[in-house]
């Protein structure tokens, strides 16, 4: 008998008492959860969320805050390029937008030519000949350029702006952080090492959400569903429920159901389910017994205490 079948005809034996409850009350009824539990078909536990953490900037890495195994938060810092050269463009740029002489100058260079061009038109209306036409052609020109020269210097205003702001996320970028909360599973830089932009410099997984795959028989290809129940029970090799963690239960949902069935052995459809890891406790690569609730008046049922 193939493994998926001898793990379909332990799910039934499972759920005898199940079944018999459904004879008794005026007719069969298919079973309301399916078990994985065979060793052929465990499922395996997976990350759900990792990264290759990368620094943004071309460097040389001065500092590393974290060891294999440490746990970072989100944002939090990973390690540091050498960033004196972004600092002294940022202290540059700043320098630049906070000046505010071109802006004044400008300012008053206007002012000066409306009071040429208000004096001429006060002087015309006493008398049309005191002013030459070239004198008020000259001063409404001189204002012209005033005007010209002030809206100049506040482009040139938001232009420093714009450029500190740039100098201060480059140096923002030479801080490597945390996208997401994890734990540090492989250190590809060292401090002194020199790294590209967009290289990684560590890798990080979230423990405290993980992802199951397994494959279910064929005939219950249509009866699992996305966002049905889950319960997990980590299974270790050889141990067979000699240790702490295998009596422990986690419970998830099923999160995607493969539209393609699967020439494993016979035939078979994959399925995911994402699980909570509150304690950290579960950890990728181990294997782990399935029982999916069909029905969901079962799946309402809390999931047994972890044994102390």
């Amino acid at each position: 008998m193939s493994p998926l079948k001898t793990a379909a005809t332990v799910a039934l034996g499972t759920l005898a008492t199940l079944s018999a409850a459904a004879f008794g009350q005026g007719g069969a009824q298919a079973p309301a959860t399916l078990v994985l539990d065979s060793h052929e078909n465990l499922a395996n536990v997976q990350w759900l969320q990792v990264s290759d953490v990368a620094a943004l900037r071309e460097g040389v890495v001065e500092k590393m805050e974290l060891q294999l195994g440490d746990v970072v938060k989100e944002g939090g810092v990973i390690g540091t390029l050498h960033q004196e050269i972004a600092e002294l463009t940022v202290a540059k740029a700043k320098l630049a937008a906070d000046n505010e002489g071109a802006i004044l100058k400008a300012e008053a260079a206007k002012e000066v030519a409306a009071a040429v061009v208000a004096r001429n038109v006060r002087l015309i209306q006493r008398k049309p000949d005191l002013v030459s036409q070239e004198e008020i052609t000259k001063a409404e020109g001189e204002l012209k350029v005033a005007q010209a020269q002030l809206r100049e210097a506040r482009e040139q205003d938001q232009i420093n702006e714009a450029e500190l702001a740039l100098a201060e996320q480059m140096l923002k970028d030479h801080t490597i952080v945390a996208p997401f909360g994890g734990v540090v599973i492989k250190r590809y830089k060292e401090p002194g090492e020199s790294v590209q932009a967009n290289a990684a410099v560590v890798r990080i997984g979230n423990l405290s959400r993980l992802v199951a795959s397994a494959f279910i028989p064929l005939e219950y290809a249509y009866r699992v569903k996305v966002g049905q129940a889950v319960e997990l029970r980590p299974r270790m090799e050889g141990a067979v429920g000699e240790q702490p963690i295998e009596r422990m239960a986690f419970r998830g949902v099923v999160t995607s159901v493969d539209p393609e069935i699967q020439p494993i052995d016979e035939t078979a459809v994959g399925i995911r389910v994402e699980f909570d890891n509150p304690d950290l406790v579960m950890k990728p690569g181990l294997k782990a017994t399935m029982t999916i609730f069909l029905d969901d008046a079962v799946a309402a049922r809390p999931a047994a205490r972890p044994a102390r």
